[in-house]
């Protein structure tokens, strides 16, 4: 979207829901986005389609964050009670890893990486919203 001159362009267009969207700040062509159970896309605008799709996740993916320092390193927090840390280097379409992984009882509805990069917040519903510090490992 270019807001001074109010117009957008529409790149994708899907019959399932979308439930987060993010953007690496050095890739502006490219478009991270959650739908379905778990599933992770990305779509490239260069090539006008869906370049890469993982299932990171047994529930829906709620929100998706890149790292300040590292911009191959993302996080993302799940309906199925976890927060994970994923290098965008060496996910596998097969079997996909986390770098680091913190599991709760419920659903955690956001992990986002501090500024510096150095450590990761989540966010996740209880008797109140509750936040806690993960270190990533790489």
């Amino acid at each position: 979207m270019d807001a001074e001159k109010k117009v957008f362009d529409l790149v994708h267009s899907s019959d399932d829901s979308i439930y987060s969207l993010s953007q690496r700040s050095d890739d502006a062509k490219c478009l991270y986005f959650s739908k379905c159970h778990g599933g992770l896309t990305i779509w490239d605008e260069r090539i006008g389609k869906c370049s890469t799709q993982w299932n990171l996740h047994e529930h829906r993916i709620n929100s998706i964050d890149f790292n300040s320092e590292n911009y191959n390193i993302m996080a993302t927090s799940s309906s199925d009670g976890t927060a994970c840390i994923w290098d965008l280097r060496s996910i596998s379409v097969d079997q996909p890893k986390t770098l680091k992984k913190a599991s709760h009882k419920r659903a955690v509805q956001s992990a986002h990486f501090s500024p510096s990069g150095s450590s990761l917040t989540t966010t996740r519903l209880s008797n109140a919203d509750v936040s806690f510090i993960v270190e990533p490992s790489a």
